[in-house]
């Protein structure tokens, strides 16, 4: 090749890269696995559909950022602590780190929601408050799998037939209709849930007692494991962010919370 004809090749490429726009390379969103099980309002399955507020609340903050895509992985209520050891999922949401979930071995991140569990009875004549205690007297209908105060946060059917006349459901409004059906005496259900119940149907104010003290109280937080805590950090700041955002604040309304 002659000179003359590499100096112009040369400058060819030269005033090509100059003319060429400088491309600033785009990162792939980091993707987070969101596992859930059903626990309505935060997690509901409709005709076969995972929804509730996790995913409204995963949706928006997938729309609000690029940095991170999150998935929602279902689990099972059982099966969820495998489920994260294993790394079938990274976070879990709205979750009590006092459910069963092995210290030191997971953090809590930030809480999301401070919730409750209400038991509640069918409103008959002559039934007040002191129909709830002791509960050891009553058929309690309880989701398998969840954790209840009264039963010292036992989860083994064994266990708890031992000591209560149990109903296990697969939801907590199967617990409900178990009350409503008579096949149980009193259900226990989660605030929100309940508060959404009333909202909707307002009959439901007459025909239930509710019970003045709640079985438990509790934080619900953004769970994962202890190894990637940094990562549970920054998750849960964007997902509280998301919860507090002006856009929001009309999902949260219409599961009857309000802003975190």
């Amino acid at each position: 090749m002659t000179i003359i004809r590499r100096l112009t090749l040369l400058s060819f490429i030269g005033l090509s890269g100059l003319a060429t726009p400088l491309l600033t390379p785009v990162l792939a969103a980091e993707t987070i696995r969101i596992g859930g099980y059903p626990f309505p309002p935060f997690v509901e399955v409709i005709d076969g559909q995972p929804g509730g507020l996790t995913l409204d609340l995963i949706a928006a903050a997938n729309k609000a950022q690029t940095r991170y895509r999150l998935e929602f992985v279902p689990t099972a209520a059982e099966q969820r602590y495998a489920d994260l050891e294993k790394g079938s999922f990274d976070l879990i949401l709205f979750e009590s780190a006092d459910w069963g979930w092995p210290r030191g071995k997971i953090v809590a991140a930030t809480t999301l929601h401070e919730g409750s569990e209400i038991y509640v009875a069918l409103a008959e004549p002559g039934r007040d408050q002191s129909f709830f205690n002791p509960l050891s007297e009553r058929r309690i209908a309880i989701v398998s799998g969840f954790h209840y105060g009264f039963a010292g946060m036992e989860t083994d059917s064994a266990a708890l037939a031992r000591r209560f006349d149990i109903l296990e459901t697969p939801e907590p409004g199967d617990s409900l209709q178990a009350v409503l059906d008579g096949e149980a005496e009193v259900a226990v259900l989660n605030d929100v849930f309940l508060k959404r119940l009333l909202a909707e149907v307002p009959e439901m104010k007459e025909t239930l007692l509710i019970g003045d003290t709640p079985d438990q109280r509790y934080s619900q937080a953004v769970i994962g494991s202890a190894r990637r805590a940094e990562m549970a950090t920054a998750i849960g700041r964007l997902l509280l962010d998301t919860m507090r955002a002006p856009a929001f604040q009309e999902v949260l309304r219409g599961y009857g919370l309000g802003t975190p």
